[in-house]
């Protein structure tokens, strides 16, 4: 009896030693007992498509062209931005003032609609420009992505 004893705390010191992170279950990817830092995002993508992805099949001719593009396209978000940022303080104050002028209000909310109008028109504008300059393999990749593509960021 007095060996099991001995045995017993030694046993405990295992079982909290065991990490917690570590699972019988499968994760929701399919792999047992893996860590969330383990988990290979490249890898889980590549298993539902099987073209490479667009970017890494352009030509230097292609990726001078998008370089060009992309530069292009933040020189225009950078100042949008930034008046949007603008108007949407200028609409919070005033809507913290005491005798908030409604109708002033509404025309700061007009303006911020027509930047965020601006905006998406130049961020679409940029997609139709990319899918352009890209192959037909190409666009199917590209597509992808911008299937999934949820919103303004």
């Amino acid at each position: 009896m007095k060996m099991t004893h001995r045995i017993l705390p030694v046993v405990m010191a295992a079982t909290l030693l065991v990490p917690f992170a570590v699972s019988a279950e499968p994760d929701k990817h399919g792999a047992q007992g893996a860590s969330a830092d383990a988990h290979n995002e490249k890898a889980h993508k590549s298993a539902h498509h099987f073209t490479d992805h667009w970017a890494k099949t352009l030509n230097d001719d292609q990726k001078a062209r998008v370089d060009m593009m992309h530069l292009k396209l933040d020189r225009e978000l950078v100042v949008l931005k930034a008046q949007e940022e603008l108007v949407q303080k200028e609409i919070n104050a005033s809507v913290a003032r005491d005798n908030a002028d409604t109708n002033a209000i509404q025309a700061k909310l007009d303006e911020l609609m027509g930047i965020k109008k601006q905006i998406l028109r130049s961020r679409y504008a940029h997609i139709l420009e990319m899918r352009a300059i890209l192959t037909p393999a190409q666009r199917i990749s590209y597509d992808m992505g911008t299937l999934e593509f949820s919103g303004v960021k």
